[in-house]
C-alpha cells in the first residue's frame, strides 16, 4: 500500500487507471490531463492526429478562387497538417480517456492492426494528392486562361510541406513547453483544477499583450519607416506637370514635394492632348483634363484636405468640365491610372477628377492599423465636394460621379451608407449622377447590404438588386457594353470578378460556407471548389496574395474593365457601344 502511487495513476477523470493495464502504458491516458495531452501531441505519433492531419493535408488540396505556386501550396498544406494534427489529438485524446473510462480501451492487437490501416490509407492518399493535385490546378487554370503546370510541381509542395511542418513543430513544442512551465508554476500556488483555469487565462492575457503591445506596435512603426522612405520617392518617368491644370503645376495650392509618391504619379500622368487626339482625331479635343491631389502632409485632418482639395478645384477651374468624379484612394493613396485615364478618353478630356491621400500603407497594413481612416477620407471628401458643386447653378454643374477601388470603394461607400440597402443606395442616387465601383472588399459595407438583400436565386458573385433599377452587378465589360434603357440614372455600377479574393475571401470561412462556392460558381471559378472548416480560410489567405497577380480579368486586376464601365454609368451624348471596342482597343495598344 505504501507503494500504490507507484502502482496506479491519477485518472483526471476522477478514476484510477492501474500501470500493469494496457491503457496505462500509452501517453494519452497516462499521468494528469494537460500534460499528457502535451505528450499526445508532441512527443510520439498519434493516431487520431495523424489522420486529422492527413484529411486537412487532402483537404488543402482542393482549388478555391485562384490557382496556386508549388511554394504557396506547400505552405497552405503545412498549416492545415499542423491544425489538422493539433485537432485530431485533441479529439483522439478525449475519445481514448472516454474509452478508457467505459472500460473499452482497445487491446494491443486492435491497436495495431489501426496502425497499419491508417499506414496503408495514408499512402493511398498521399499517392492520389500527388496525381490529382496538377490535374485540379491545370483544370483552373484553364478557366483562369494560365499555362498549365507540370506534374513534376508536386515535388517542391511535398518539400516546403516537410520543411514547414518540422519548423511548426519545433514552434508547437516551444508554445507547449511554455504552457507547460507556468502550469507547474501555478500548481505551488493554487490547486489543481485552479491551476488549469488561472494558466489558460495567464497565457490568453500573455498573448493579448504581445500582441497588442508588442507586435502591432512594432509592425506599425516598421510599416511608417518602410513605406514612409518609399513616400519621398519618385518613380522614374515622373515630372512635375507644368499644367496649371493639376495639382503640383504652375499656381497648386499644394506642393509637388507634398503629394506623396503615388500623388505625384496621379497628376504627372494626366491624358495629354496628343493621346485624346490619337483617339479622337486632331482637332476634336478642346478641353484639358483636371486632376487634384491632396497629399497626406497638407493637412492634419481629413477635413481639411477636404477643404483644401475644394479650394484646389477652385483654382483649376474644375467646376467647368463636363464631368467631376470623386475617387477615394488605397491605402498607398493609388487611383488606378487606367480608371483615370477611360473617363477622360471618353469625355476628351473634359473631366476632372479630385483624390485625397490618408496613408502610404499597402492598404492591407492601412487596414489592420486604421481601417477608419479610407472611411473618414472617402466621405469628407465628398462631402466638402458636393457642398461646393450644390453653389454652382444645376444647369451649368459638371456631372458629379463617385469611384472607388478596392479599399478605395471601400472608403468611398461611407458618404452614402445608411441602416439598410435601401437607404444606401438613395443615397447614392440623390446625391451623385453615378458611381463606379470595382475590386469591392469584403467588408464594404454598402455591397454587403446589397448582396444580402439580392433577388432569390442570383449567385453572390453577381447578385440582382430590385431587378437592377439603380444598382448593378458585372463580372466582365461585356456584361455592361450594350445600352439598358430599364437600367434608370444615375446609375451605381459594382464590377466584381468571381475569382477576386478581395471580394469575397473572409474571415467566416473559417467556420461557414462561403456563398460564392455554391453551384453554379463564376466562370473563373472551378465547380471542384469545395469548402472545409479552416482550411478553406488558410487557401484564401494565399488567394489575397495570388490575387494581386492574375491576369486583366481575373482575380484583382481590373484594368480592362475600365472603359465598358465608365461608359454604362454615364457615357457621352452619342456615344456607342462601338465606341466603348474602339477605346479599349485603342487603349490596349498603348
Amino acid at each position: 500500500m505504501s507503494n500504490s502511487s507507484t502502482d496506479a495513476i491519477a485518472d483526471p477523470v476522477g478514476a484510477a487507471v492501474n500501470s500493469t493495464d494496457p491503457v496505462s502504458t500509452d501517453p494519452v491516458s497516462t499521468g494528469r490531463d494537460r500534460r499528457t495531452f502535451g505528450q499526445a501531441l508532441l512527443l510520439r505519433p498519434n493516431m487520431g492526429g495523424l489522420l486529422f492531419a492527413l484529411l486537412f493535408w487532402w483537404e488543402s488540396l482542393s482549388p478555391t478562387l485562384l490557382s496556386r505556386t508549388a511554394i504557396a501550396q506547400g505552405m497552405i498544406s503545412a498549416v492545415c497538417i499542423g491544425f489538422g494534427y493539433m485537432v485530431g489529438t485533441l479529439l483522439g485524446y478525449w475519445g481514448h480517456r472516454l474509452l478508457a473510462r467505459l472500460g473499452r480501451a482497445p487491446s494491443a492487437s486492435t491497436r495495431q492492426i489501426a496502425w497499419r490501416a491508417s499506414l496503408v490509407l495514408g499512402i493511398v492518399v498521399v499517392v492520389l494528392g500527388i496525381i490529382v493535385w496538377p490535374r485540379w490546378q491545370n483544370e483552373q487554370r484553364d478557366l483562369l486562361t494560365l499555362a498549365h503546370i507540370s506534374r513534376f510541381e508536386m515535388v517542391p509542395v511535398l518539400i516546403v510541406t516537410a520543411i514547414l511542418v518540422a519548423i511548426l513543430g519545433l514552434i508547437g513544442r516551444l508554445v507547449w513547453r511554455g504552457f507547460t512551465a507556468i502550469d507547474r508554476l501555478l500548481m505551488r500556488l493554487v490547486p489543481g483544477p485552479a491551476a488549469v483555469l488561472l494558466t489558460t487565462v495567464v497565457v490568453v492575457l500573455l498573448g493579448n499583450v504581445l500582441a497588442t503591445r508588442v507586435v502591432a506596435p512594432r509592425l506599425h512603426s516598421w510599416a511608417n519607416s518602410a513605406f514612409g522612405v518609399l513616400e519621398d520617392d519618385t518613380d522614374e518617368g515622373t515630372v512635375q506637370p507644368t499644367s496649371s491644370a493639376v495639382t503640383g503645376g504652375p499656381g497648386s495650392l499644394i506642393p509637388w514635394a507634398e503629394l506623396g509618391r503615388e500623388g505625384r504619379n496621379f497628376v504627372a500622368r494626366a491624358t495629354t492632348k496628343a493621346q485624346l487626339e490619337g483617339f479622337h482625331g486632331v482637332g476634336k479635343v478642346t478641353a484639358e483634363p483636371v486632376r487634384v491631389y491632396v497629399g497626406l502632409r497638407s493637412g492634419n485632418t481629413a477635413q481639411e484636405r477636404a477643404a483644401l482639395a475644394v479650394r484646389e478645384l477652385d483654382r483649376t477651374h474644375a467646376w467647368d468640365q463636363k464631368v467631376l468624379v470623386v475617387a477615394t484612394v488605397t491605402g498607398t493613396g493609388w487611383v488606378d491610372p487606367d480608371a483615370a485615364t477611360a473617363i477622360e478618353q471618353l469625355y476628351a478630356g473634359d473631366t476632372a477628377m479630385v483624390g485625397q491621400q490618408y496613408s502610404f500603407l499597402p492598404s492591407w497594413i492601412s487596414t489592420l492599423v486604421d481601417g477608419q481612416a479610407a472611411k473618414d477620407a472617402g466621405a469628407a471628401l465628398f462631402a466638402a465636394v458636393h457642398a461646393r458643386w450644390l453653389q454652382i447653378p444645376a444647369a451649368s454643374r459638371p456631372k458629379l460621379l463617385m469611384f472607388g477601388q478596392s479599399l478605395g470603394s471601400f472608403g468611398g461607400e461611407a458618404a452614402f451608407t445608411g441602416h439598410d440597402a435601401r437607404t444606401s443606395v438613395d443615397n447614392f442616387v440623390a446625391l451623385t449622377d453615378g458611381a463606379l465601383l470595382t475590386g469591392p472588399t469584403n467588408d464594404n459595407a454598402i455591397w454587403g447590404q446589397v448582396t444580402a438583400a439580392r433577388s432569390p436565386g442570383s449567385p453572390a458573385w453577381r447578385p440582382v438588386y430590385d431587378d437592377g433599377t439603380s444598382v448593378r452587378f458585372a463580372n466582365k465589360p461585356s456584361e455592361v457594353l450594350e445600352p439598358d434603357p430599364t437600367w434608370v440614372e444615375p446609375r451605381i455600377l459594382y464590377i466584381q470578378h468571381p475569382s477576386d479574393p478581395v471580394t469575397f475571401w473572409s474571415m467566416d470561412t473559417l467556420w461557414s460556407r462561403p456563398e460564392w462556392i455554391e453551384s453554379p460558381t463564376g466562370y473563373d471559378v472551378p465547380d471542384r471548389a469545395t469548402w472545409f472548416p479552416f482550411v478553406t480560410w488558410a487557401q484564401g489567405v494565399a488567394d489575397l496574395s495570388a490575387g494581386f497577380g492574375a491576369k486583366p480579368g481575373f482575380g484583382h486586376d481590373y484594368r480592362n474593365a475600365f472603359v465598358a464601365g465608365w461608359a454604362a454609368v454615364l457615357a457621352p451624348t452619342g456615344w456607342t457601344s462601338a465606341d466603348t471596342t474602339r477605346l479599349e482597343a485603342y487603349l490596349g495598344r498603348n
